[in-house]
């Protein structure tokens, strides 16, 4: 496939805004889980650990580049009898807080995109899917094309079928959740329906990468394995890296991989797109075709 400005591939760096806040019980959770004594001392720093979007921005400057964030928008409310929901109920954050209205508002203004990260249960809930993406658009004040379903669900075709029908150009949630690849050998974006509804598919996501890894070095090899086959096939190495990982005390080693695998396809010259860039090039190609 050809890319923009003769890249050798395509890049596109995406962010799911699933937590902007540390709370109890994700110090009791990370303890437990990585048995580090950070974890039991982190809330009380200055500084709020999962709020990076300042950090985020500053790796990609550096690089030139852009990427996507989708903001979530759950409506599952807490129920004691239902603990499979907790985490969802729990923690989460209220997109209309003025804070995080002034962060969406900011990211769009300063060139970043802005998608919908869909609630958990609205791949299957047509109008739950409009009432958030109508919603978010009221705050961002114009148009949004790209969505990303919580925990990548996906019921084919249907979910993608009321995507299309309430207006996104183009879906983020075709890809493995619990390992790092290119789910059913897609290296390209794809077109479902055969017209302007573009699937645009991730490779690696940090979670699968760090749990199925036993160390940086290990997860670096990993990521290199996936930036050749993307070059190799001229394809397109998506990413999804959340805003949360890259506090360095939080989660050591994320954010610097994350600006490892930036400088290394810069080095190879692959082209770095938004979702809404990729959308709209494969669907220039097509209408070549």
């Amino acid at each position: 496939m050809k890319w923009p400005n003769n890249g050798k591939f395509a890049v596109w760096l995406t962010h799911d805004v699933d937590r902007v806040k540390k709370e109890w019980f994700h110090l009791l959770y990370y303890f437990y889980k990585q048995k580090r004594f950070y974890h039991l001392i982190s809330k009380f720093r200055k500084k709020e650990p999962y709020w990076n979007f300042e950090t985020i921005m500053d790796i990609e400057r550096k690089y030139n580049v852009k990427s996507t964030f989708f903001f979530l928008n759950e409506s599952i409310k807490f129920n004691l009898l239902k603990p499979k929901e907790w985490k969802l109920a729990l923690g989460r954050y209220n997109i209309h807080d003025k804070k995080i209205q002034e962060i969406i508002r900011r990211l769009d203004q300063e060139g970043w995109e802005i998608g919908v990260h869909s609630s958990c249960n609205s791949y299957r809930d047509k109008n739950l899917l409009q009432k958030e993406k109508t919603e978010l658009e009221n705050i961002l004040g114009k148009k949004i094309y790209g969505v990303r379903q919580h925990y990548l669900n996906l019921d084919i075709p249907f979910t993608w079928k009321i995507q299309k029908e309430v207006g996104f150009k183009y879906d983020a949630s075709f890809g493995f959740s619990r390992k790092v690849g290119f789910r059913e050998g897609k290296y390209l974006p794809f077109s479902p329906f055969n017209d302007e509804f573009t699937v645009v598919p991730l490779a690696i996501m940090d979670s699968c990468l760090f749990e199925n890894t036993k160390d940086i070095d290990e997860a670096w090899r990993k990521c290199l394995e996936m930036i050749n086959l993307a070059e190799t096939r001229e394809g397109l190495l998506s990413i999804l890296w959340h805003n949360r990982v890259f506090d360095k005390g939080e989660f050591p080693g994320y954010a610097e991989i994350y600006e490892k695998i930036i400088a290394a396809c810069k080095k190879r010259g692959a082209w770095f797109g938004k979702g809404s860039d990729i959308m709209q090039h494969y669907s220039l190609l097509r209408g070549k075709e």
